[in-house]
């Protein structure tokens, strides 16, 4: 028989757990509540396991490759295999004061590069392979947007030509890779990203859209390079480090086995080079490219 100190224990060590969540619970009402009137929204943080099965399958699809540099040193310039001699056609929206990946694809390889960029009025320089819109990448044609699927249809009809992809829009990559479906995407050997905003993948429905990106863009593209644009830092939460901007260099399966390297993944790459020369490089942390 417990006794009368022992009986009281149990039952008042429960009240007081009660009372604890229930003074968890409500704090956490009166926090939304604040946020609510702020105009902000209170989203969930991702399970840990979540984030670890992202990491995972990106590694799995990333496979080492030969490289080389295109496009010059610092911002501009990507990694990718050389298969350029085979490429004919360059889709790149997102338009800045340079294009030096465009003008050296087609000085040295003859390439014409379609261009598209609705806040500037023309390419950055002339030249007799550019070939320049003032649209948007959206997730649909309508007004100053134009659909990716629409603009290659437009640029080059049904023609099969080698291509490749350039894309560097701000953000706007999200309802581009959203909307194309697998078989559009495969259109291209290789698709050179920029994913912006990755701070987010701390938050549970961005972390499940950008997933799905990746399951999609895995039916026929392998991982070949990823690097960390060092303009905007990295966030961390629960011990994962996350780039808010990565490059990432995607190779069409069919077209990569000839670019395959037996040399184990290493970042950063000897080809890499800072996006921002004043600022401090940032290493890609290893959760993504080793075990």
């Amino acid at each position: 028989m417990l006794g009368k100190k022992a009986a009281l224990k149990g039952p008042n060590r429960l009240g007081k757990r009660k009372y604890q969540i229930g003074k968890t619970m409500g704090l956490r009402r009166l926090l939304r509540n604040i946020a609510r009137k702020c105009g902000c929204v209170v989203k969930p943080v991702v399970p840990k396991d979540k984030l670890e099965e992202f990491f995972s399958d990106f590694r799995k699809n990333y496979v080492p490759t030969q490289l080389v540099r295109i496009g010059g040193e610092g911002d501009g310039g990507y990694l990718m295999p050389d298969l350029l001699d085979e490429v004919k056609y360059c889709f790149s929206p997102g338009v800045d004061c340079i294009a030096g990946f465009e003008g050296e694809i087609s000085k040295t390889y003859g390439i014409k590069s379609f261009m598209a960029d609705a806040s500037v009025s023309s390419a950055p320089f002339e030249d007799e392979n550019f070939v320049f819109i003032k649209k948007f990448l959206g997730s649909k044609t309508e007004g100053n947007f134009t659909t990716l699927g629409d603009w290659m249809h437009d640029s080059v009809g049904s023609e099969q030509a080698g291509m490749i992809l350039q894309m560097d829009i701000e953000g706007g990559e999200y309802d581009v890779l959203v909307l194309e479906d697998a078989e559009t995407l495969a259109k291209f050997s290789v698709m050179l990203i920029e994913f912006h905003g990755l701070e987010n993948m701390f938050e549970e429905h961005f972390l499940q859209m950008l997933s799905g990106i990746f399951q999609k863009l895995d039916k026929n593209f392998s991982i070949s390079h990823v690097h960390p644009n060092n303009c905007c830092g990295t966030a961390s939460l629960r011990g994962f480090a996350i780039p808010r901007v990565i490059e990432v260099t995607f190779v069409r399966n069919d077209v990569l086995n000839k670019f395959k390297s037996d040399t184990p993944i290493s970042l950063p790459h000897a080809l890499d080079e800072k996006n921002v020369a004043n600022k401090a490089d940032i290493d890609m942390p290893k959760i993504w490219w080793q075990e």
